[in-house]
């Protein structure tokens, strides 16, 4: 096909014609200087339940403790090397693997976790196997890491962004051709959030 007659049907399908004047793509919002974090952990609660992320609200690094020793259990774990992970697992015992391929569960910390989708942002650098490739992960969110969108999650690293982050909404989940829905086939099929408000 001729690269004309490619365009035309483009523009077709646009509903647009040639000498169209050109759409001004919109402007995102500047980043909130201040928010709520009562509405925000909310938000973030009800958007993780919509994507099937068992959720754990808890106000102290004892409760938050309890959690993880009912959720790790017998499990083989893989863990990232954050502080606020060392905290979190302080005197559970626990039978830790330092092979993410062999582990049953990931243990990570996150950079912040945006409220509005319910999506981790976890660090390239701290660990991003142990969320990846276990089938089960465990994410440790404290109340001061929450923020409203992806604008606020990018404004608030500005130029100190890591070379790379992953963003992780929900057990993995994709479908085929006939939209039959799978999870855990690409990252984990289960997804528990340890939320920590007043630490």
């Amino acid at each position: 096909m001729k690269r004309e007659a490619f365009l035309a049907r483009v523009r077709q399908a646009l509903h647009r014609s040639p000498g169209d004047p050109r759409e001004v793509p919109p402007v995102p919002p500047e980043p909130l200087a201040t928010w709520d974090c009562a509405v925000l952990m909310e938000t973030f609660s009800e958007a993780l339940a919509a994507v099937g992320v068992e959720l754990h609200r808890v106000d102290s690094w004892e409760q938050a403790r309890a959690v993880a020793g009912e959720v790790l259990g017998e499990l083989v774990v893989n863990r990232s090397g954050e502080v606020a992970v060392g905290e979190l697992l302080k005197d559970l015992e626990l039978e830790f693997t330092a092979d993410p391929t062999v582990a049953e569960i990931g243990v990570t910390g996150v950079l912040c976790a945006i409220a509005e989708t319910g999506t981790l942002v976890l660090s390239s650098e701290a660990g991003r196997f142990a969320s990846l490739l276990p089938m089960r992960h465990l994410a440790l969110v404290r109340e001061e890491q929450l923020v409203p969108t992806m604008a606020e999650a990018l404004a608030k690293y500005g130029d100190e962004l890591p070379s790379a982050w992953v963003q992780a909404t929900g057990p993995s989940r994709t479908a085929d051709i006939e939209l039959t829905l799978s999870i855990g086939v690409h990252g984990p099929g289960v997804v528990h959030v340890v939320l920590l408000s007043g630490s």
